[in-house]
This record gives structure tokens, C-alpha cells and sequence, in this order.
């Protein structure tokens, strides 16, 4: 379970240092509407996949090794091999009810 939420940890990590690579200001120094709004859309969906993949660590239903989430502009992919039909509703049900999330998109396969 330690080495699990290690895992995500240093994925959640490593994504928030993506965002903070492209968010930055371009050479020059200008800044532009569009480049605030994309980092800011950015860094919202670091933090709505990094929320997400937390729930799925504490569930006891959801295996979080076994879900690939990604998030772009507030809609979250789930993407993987689950257990059962239960865990698939629980992922999904799990990624809806986190704050910022516009809509879910399952492509999870039940494999048992």
C-alpha cells in the first residue's frame, strides 16, 4: 500500500512540474489571455487527476495501479483492466464526484 501511494506521489509529482514547464511565460517576457487561461486549465487538471488518483488509493473497491487517469480542459479518462463491473462503477462513480470535473469518459475493461 506504502509503495502504491509512492507511486502516485511521484506521478502527481512529476505531472505538476509538466504544468509549471508549459504554463511558463514564452522568451520576451509577454503573456498573452490564452497562455494565462491554458496554464490555469493546466493546473486544474493536475490537480483533478492527482484528487482522483488519491480516492482510488484509499478505496477498497478500486485497484489504483490498474487505472490510467488523465484529465484535459476538465474531462477525465479512465483507461485500464478492473477486477469487476462493481469497481468499474465505483472508478467512475469516485472520478464524478471530484470537485472540477466536467465529465467522465470510461474506457476501463472488466478482465476477471
Amino acid at each position: 500500500m506504502l509503495q502504491t501511494l509512492m507511486l502516485l506521489l511521484a506521478g502527481a509529482l512529476l505531472a505538476g512540474c509538466g504544468a509549471l514547464i508549459v504554463g511558463g511565460a514564452p522568451a520576451g517576457g509577454h503573456d498573452t489571455a490564452a497562455q494565462r487561461s491554458t496554464s490555469v486549465d493546466t493546473s486544474h487538471d493536475t490537480a483533478i487527476t492527482s484528487s482522483i488518483n488519491s480516492r482510488y488509493v484509499h478505496d477498497s473497491v478500486v485497484d489504483a495501479l490498474a487505472i490510467r487517469v488523465t484529465t484535459w480542459q476538465g474531462v477525465v479518462t479512465l483507461q485500464g483492466s478492473v477486477k469487476s463491473q462493481a469497481a468499474v462503477a465505483r472508478a467512475v462513480d469516485l472520478a464524478r464526484s471530484t470537485p472540477n470535473v466536467r465529465r467522465v469518459v470510461s474506457r476501463l475493461t472488466v478482465i476477471p
